[in-house]
């Protein structure tokens, strides 16, 4: 876990999760597995890290491990992305 999340500018990152067309939760489990800024707007563009790890992290920590029944949509993805991590 990196500090990121609980600092005003991934507040900030979390805030714009309208505009994105995001889901608060992935914003949240974004931030909560960035580093800083950069690192969180490369997670949600795609870019950064080894992504199937990425995108399973996150999913991961926006649904409590599978255990919250929640709806997540990222960006023009929509809840599509998550697909490969339910049934």
């Amino acid at each position: 876990m990196h500090p990121f999340l609980d600092t005003p500018a991934a507040e900030a990152f979390i805030a714009t999760a309208d505009s994105r067309q995001t889901s608060p939760e992935i914003m949240r489990a974004i931030a909560f597995h960035a580093r800083d800024r950069a690192e969180a707007e490369a997670i949600w563009d795609g870019g950064a890290l080894d992504v199937a790890t990425t995108l399973l992290a996150i999913w991961e920590t926006a649904t409590c491990n599978g255990a919250r029944d929640v709806d997540l949509s990222w960006g023009a993805e929509g809840d599509r992305w998550a697909d490969q991590f339910t049934l």
